[in-house]
């Protein structure tokens, strides 16, 4: 009994080692043909994609996986569940969402690569994508977020007369994300010193709308409003004084609003001297007494720029002042009437008195 309990022990261990030694060879094996080689890797084309945009998501499998090995897109928000696109094996049939609203979204082989195709991206479709991989020898996922940036429409400047001499400026941009800051700069480049009130809202429509207002002296034109996405380092800027360029020469364009008070602007250089010769003005009289300017300037590109400034209004209900003096001259001419003798009452009457004249009869 004892030789046979030595000969069983000797064989169990022949089979534990045989056991490693092809576990060894498996791992060995396996080792050499994923060495150095990631299953799977992801990318993003363009890396910034604007709203609008088409945007290709690159999932590469290596050459190590089977071809019978499964691949599949789908957005972690949404989950595995619902995929975008998905195929059963490497360059095989690929099976498009069957969302409705997922139209735009198709995915298609290109090699041993799955792309998923976004046609104009909308804001919508910002956040985490998922490329699957799931077969016998390998199973794995690989991640990559999505950012859609939209630009916002160019920043409108209107500037509003105040009392003593001071202006407020308003800011106005819409179509932007994600939210964006607005910054007030002189065009030195310099930020503004001054108390904004800004306004940040948000529709689906136009996204994030902005509104910013500002109240310095009207003499200090030198105001630039710049709309700006931190993340992406994109920004436009507004200014009264909008600059066209025409060949060597270069138009600016201002405009102001008024009150009852109609408004007088003239263009200026540095130096303190009236262009406003050189100017196309155009004055509209609006409802209730409120005045709009719209003034251009062509000057040479390699000169100073104008500054579009206003002076002292001009008031122009001046038609009401002379009907006052018309009826205090009015009332003069009855108590003369009453008080002159009947035959000068006669020929004053014929004659009449009108508005600052009293004329006379030969």
């Amino acid at each position: 009994m004892a030789v046979l309990e030595d000969l069983w022990n000797k064989c169990s261990q022949r089979k534990l080692v045989l056991v490693l030694f092809f576990a060894l060879l498996t791992c060995v094996f396996i080792g050499k043909r994923f060495r150095g080689e990631v299953p799977i890797i992801i990318s993003i084309e363009p890396s910034v994609v604007l709203v609008g945009d088409q945007v290709t998501l690159s999932c590469q499998v290596a050459d190590s996986v089977p071809s019978n090995t499964s691949v599949l897109w789908y957005k972690m928000e949404k989950g595995k569940d619902t995929p975008l696109c998905s195929s059963f094996s490497l360059g095989g049939m690929v099976e498009q969402s069957q969302d409705e609203e997922e139209w735009r979204i198709a995915g298609h082989w290109q090699g041993r690569t799955l792309l998923l195709v976004i046609q104009q991206v909308q804001v919508a479709d910002e956040g985490t994508y998922v490329c699957a991989v799931n077969g016998s020898v390998v199973t794995q996922e690989a991640t990559t977020h999505l950012d859609v940036t939209a630009i916002g429409y160019k920043p409108t400047l209107d500037r509003d007369l105040q009392e003593k001499s001071m202006c407020r400026y308003t800011c106005k941009s819409k179509k932007w994300y994600p939210k964006p800051e607005v910054i007030w700069m002189n065009y030195g480049g310099d930020t503004v010193n001054v108390e904004a009130k800004t306004n940040v809202t948000w529709s689906e429509k136009d996204h994030f709308t902005v509104q910013s207002i500002i109240t310095v002296p009207c003499d200090n034109v030198d105001v630039l409003c710049v709309v700006k996405l931190n993340k992406s380092k994109i920004s436009r800027s507004g200014a009264m004084n909008e600059i066209v360029p025409q060949s060597s020469t270069c138009t600016y364009k201002g405009r102001i609003r008024g009150s009852y008070v109609k408004p007088k602007v003239m263009w200026v250089n540095p130096q303190g001297e009236d262009l406003s010769s050189l100017a196309q003005t155009s004055i509209v009289h609006e409802t209730d007494n409120i005045f709009a300017i719209e003034s251009s300037i062509e000057i040479s590109c390699g000169q100073p720029p104008p500054s579009f400034v206003t002076t002292e209004g001009e008031r122009s209900p001046q038609i009401a002042q002379q009907s006052e003096h018309r009826n205090v001259l009015w009332i003069i001419c009855l108590i003369v009437l009453i008080i002159l003798p009947a035959p000068l009452q006669e020929k004053i009457g014929k004659c009449g008195c009108f508005g600052v004249y009293v004329l006379t009869c030969p």
